[in-house]
């Protein structure tokens, strides 16, 4: 099932086994969440080592004093086996009052690829039998613009907060498109009747942002250390999967940049961007975005594309792809 099936499917339905995975630990844990509070206030959790079958069986079979769900939540390195998933479905079977949540993450100690080659040995057994239907497995990919803005627009809706959308657009891009942190972030203007963009600057914070500056800096300049830049970003805890994040993103800020003055004759950034940036950053930013040719702009975009596709089947190409973004600029 596709994160936009899933969305449907929890509008007026909930599943009896639901498997959680994929390339964004951030929306594995919010739908776990939204599924918990759709089922009940109270669960079991049992999170990687400690995860015990026969305990697990026990908590699915046994009736609630209070005729409430029981709800056992798995946050899982490894991959249970054929038999003990069979287990846990005779168990949900039997008991129409239990329900399973199992958010499959990635080990640090394992690459993409090792990661890809477990969860879909999981997703194999994890499908609907003749007497429970309920059985969804989603794969999570990196959400779009539009998406993380939407989840942050409806926690910000929740959150009672007097805050534009422009206003969510900025914050995000403060975080370097990190759904994770912006999410968090908008805990700290509950307190505030009206948020602006001086106190999202004030109270936000962003994570890396002169590493990898120093990335684009290395590509335009068309300096040689890009081998250097990469491996102080990874011993920095900035991950391929980041890296490829920022650069698709900051290449459609420029081209956003780029579209609007060739239409207009002039920038206007805030028509372009939905929102002011600092002066010094939007200096850099045009300049870059009117060097680079309309032609460019789509092999730029073919090759963060082909990367993209390739990431998600475990390979390491960042630098096989950062070189030929150089090349291109």
């Amino acid at each position: 099932m596709t994160k936009a099936m899933l969305d449907k499917f929890l509008v007026n339905s909930t599943p009896r086994a639901i498997l959680l995975y994929g390339e964004n630990e951030f929306l594995i844990s919010y739908y776990s969440d939204i599924i918990l509070n759709k089922i009940a206030s109270n669960y079991t959790s049992m999170y990687f080592e400690e995860y015990n079958h026969q305990e697990a069986l026990n908590c699915l079979g046994v009736n609630n004093l209070f005729g409430q769900a029981n709800v056992l939540l798995l946050k899982l390195y490894i991959v249970l086996t054929k038999k003990q998933i069979q287990d846990i479905f005779y168990m949900l079977e039997c008991n129409n009052k239990s329900f399973l949540i199992i958010e499959f993450h990635k080990s640090p100690s394992i690459n993409d690829a090792e990661y890809s080659k477990r969860f879909k040995a999981m997703a194999t057994l994890f499908k609907p039998t003749n007497k429970l239907q309920d059985i969804i497995e989603v794969r999570l990919y990196q959400p779009f613009r539009d998406e993380m803005l939407k989840i942050l627009n409806q926690k910000a809706m929740k959150l009672g907060l007097n805050i534009d959308s422009y206003l969510i657009s900025m914050l995000l891009d403060m975080q370097n498109n990190d759904l994770s942190i912006a999410y968090s972030e908008l805990d700290k203007f509950i307190y505030f009747s009206k948020i602006t963009p001086k106190l999202i600057q004030e109270l936000s914070y962003s994570l890396g942002d002169i590493k990898i500056e120093s990335l684009f800096d290395v590509l335009f300049e068309k300096k040689d250390n890009l081998v250097e830049i990469l491996q102080i970003l990874h011993d920095e805890g900035i991950d391929n999967m980041m890296i490829l994040r920022e650069v698709g993103r900051y290449f459609y800020i420029l081209f956003k940049l780029y579209g609007h003055s060739k239409t207009h004759g002039v920038l206007d950034s805030k028509e372009a961007l939905g929102y002011k940036p600092p002066p010094q950053i939007l200096n850099i930013w045009s300049k870059r975005s009117i060097k680079i040719t309309t032609d460019k702009y789509l092999a730029l975009f073919d090759i963060i594309n082909k990367w993209r596709v390739q990431q998600f089947e475990g390979k390491d190409v960042s630098m096989k792809y950062l070189i030929e973004i150089q090349q291109i600029l």
